[in-house]
């Protein structure tokens, strides 16, 4: 009877170790994810304006936005053809859709150079359904040296950009860029009278990557074309043929 009470005994004591363990290992196993915040993805947009002037020349504007919920940053560039050229890069908020105008507005701080100057100014920007429209109007110093609009209920939005391939927008960065900084190594011919190229007027096609410049050298005037080719931010400048 003893022998019978004394296996009881151990076979219970075994079911109680095996449960607790059993137990103790789903407790350990069980794991609960952590839960984290779905990370935004910034949204790239990006507008581009080219209207011919006179002789050959062009106003231009591009701007890049990188929209992040409510936050916004990018870079203007106004580049008329015959006043100063105005860039920079902007940060700042992006207004909800406005139903009475499918669009949305951007309000930022742009720090712009021009004529040698940095200065620290406000920028609107309205824009939706393909296109997007920059704000100018008369400034003010506020006191600090920054400048915003004196009346932000007349300002008038004369710069429409339509919405273009940020890939398209980049080559005419790049390749403009990359010509004016080599116009001497890339010119047709010799300068003259001690005199040195510099490029205006650059034209870049990024749909069959050829292009067109005028080069100066304060005696004599030329225009070449050429094609390109470009991979990330180097550009290789090809086929330079004068024809003027």
């Amino acid at each position: 009877m003893l022998k019978k009470i004394s296996v009881l005994f151990v076979l219970i004591v075994g079911a109680y170790l095996v449960f607790n363990n059993l137990e103790k290992k789903e407790k350990e196993e069980v794991v609960f994810p952590v839960v984290k915040e779905e990370e935004s993805t910034a949204i790239e947009l990006c507008f581009y304006k080219e209207n011919l002037v006179k002789d050959g020349l062009y106003d231009k504007a591009l701007l890049k936005m990188s929209l992040n919920k409510d936050k916004v940053s990018g870079e203007f560039r106004n580049l008329p053809a015959e006043t100063d050229s105005k860039v920079g890069e902007f940060s700042g908020t992006v207004s909800p859709v406005i139903p009475e105008m499918m669009a949305r507005i951007a309000d930022a701080w742009w720090n712009s150079y021009a004529e040698g100057m940095n200065v620290t100014e406000e920028l609107r920007i309205i824009f939706g359904e393909g296109t997007a429209s920059v704000g100018f109007g008369e400034m003010v110093d506020r006191g600090d040296g920054v400048y915003v609009y004196k009346d932000k209920e007349n300002i008038g939005y004369w710069q429409d950009l339509t919405d273009v391939s940020c890939d398209f927008l980049d080559d005419k960065i790049l390749v403009e860029k990359f010509i004016r900084e080599n116009i001497k190594d890339l010119s047709p011919e010799k300068p003259v009278l001690g005199g040195s190229w510099y490029s205006y007027n650059i034209k870049v096609n990024p749909q069959n990557k050829s292009g067109e410049f005028t080069y100066e050298d304060g005696h004599i005037i030329g225009v070449a074309t050429f094609t390109y080719e470009r991979d990330g931010e180097s550009v290789n400048i090809q086929n330079i043929l004068k024809i003027k």
